[in-house]
């Protein structure tokens, strides 16, 4: 029996593969920059952090159009239902949407939403969408992607977040985004202690009403921090070759995930920008797996775990729960 997986933390714009990115340059006629793919043609080629952002972007560009975004939805999901996943959320940044293709993000929502649609229909996936801000274009953008989230409601969106430049800007600049989510009925997570220590995440927890903290790996460098973890029942979104391909660990050995599931603190296998950091969710799962030597039963437990994580109600809880 193949190990049924869910996926928490994946950015929407960061899981287009080099073969979907030939089908959006086509389709847009935009020409491809030389030196974007490595040669083995599944990923792209990206020598540290920022080399990767500008890579992201680049690759993010040749969205112009609300059926690309159907695209890259359905071909994600549908890769996924492919490796015996029944649950993925996708991070979507409307900021990022409407400056790539000046067309109004509503209009892509409504192509995620078909998407999101037609793969569970199709394949027996559920997606969700977490609506994200950046923080990099400040507190008044993100507050207005909380508030059009609030005003617009999609089925599928049921979360929101935060990504960008965490060490600039602080969880706590964001406080009335997140109230505004929160209150609006969506529920809420933070990329936090990935690259900035984890007072950043204990930050978060004091000011943030978050379910989840993405990464938060810097959490194994402070007793406190997982101490807070666990008091609060605040799960971590763990994304262990995103986290070494950016220089964080230097391989699964060094990696803090055998540790935070010791330590009884809630964690999913995440693939974070799959094609940028070279792996899949499937491989991420496998790799876990060998890395720390863990039973079937673990790797199913680690995806109930997500599964009681997930930014779904009961009812949909109860039915994932069931296919496990």
């Amino acid at each position: 029996m193949a190990i049924k997986k869910a996926e928490l933390h994946a950015h929407l714009e960061g899981t287009i593969t080099p073969e979907l990115m030939y089908k959006l340059a086509k389709r847009n006629k935009l020409p491809i920059p030389e030196g974007l793919v490595a040669p083995n043609g599944r990923s792209f080629l990206s020598r540290d952090f920022m080399h990767f952002l500008s890579v992201y972007d680049t690759v993010a560009g040749f969205i112009r159009a609300p059926i690309d975004y159907y695209d890259i939805t359905f071909d994600y999901l549908k890769s996924c239902a492919a490796d015996d996943a029944i649950y993925v959320e996708l991070m979507y940044s409307p900021d990022h949407a409407e400056m790539m293709s000046g067309v109004p993000s509503i209009e892509h929502l409504h192509a995620i939403q078909q998407a999101v649609d037609d793969a569970e229909d199709k394949f027996g996936i559920v997606g969700r969408i977490i609506t994200t801000g950046a923080r990099q274009f400040g507190i008044e953008a993100v507050t207005k992607v909380a508030e059009n989230a609030i005003k617009h409601p999609m089925p599928c969106v049921t979360g929101f977040g935060l990504g960008g430049d965490e060490v600039n800007f602080p969880p706590k600049l964001f406080t009335r985004a997140y109230q505004i989510a929160a209150d609006g009925g969506l529920f809420c997570t933070v990329h936090a202690g990935e690259f900035a220590p984890a007072s950043g995440m204990q930050e978060a927890m004091a000011h943030l009403p978050i379910q989840r903290i993405g990464h938060g790996v810097q959490a194994i460098h402070s007793p406190e921090t997982i101490a807070l973890l666990k008091d609060r029942d605040i799960a971590l979104e763990l994304c262990p070759t995103s986290n070494i391909s950016f220089g964080l660990f230097s391989d699964f050995n060094s990696h803090p995930f055998p540790a935070f599931l010791e330590a009884g603190v809630k964690v999913s296998i995440n693939s974070d920008d799959p094609p940028f950091v070279n792996t899949t969710l499937g491989q991420e799962y496998t790799r876990v797996q060998e890395a720390y030597q863990y039973s079937d039963e673990v790797m199913t437990s680690i995806t109930a775990m997500a599964i009681d994580c997930a930014f779904v109600d009961n009812a949909t809880k109860d039915k994932l729960r069931a296919k496990l």
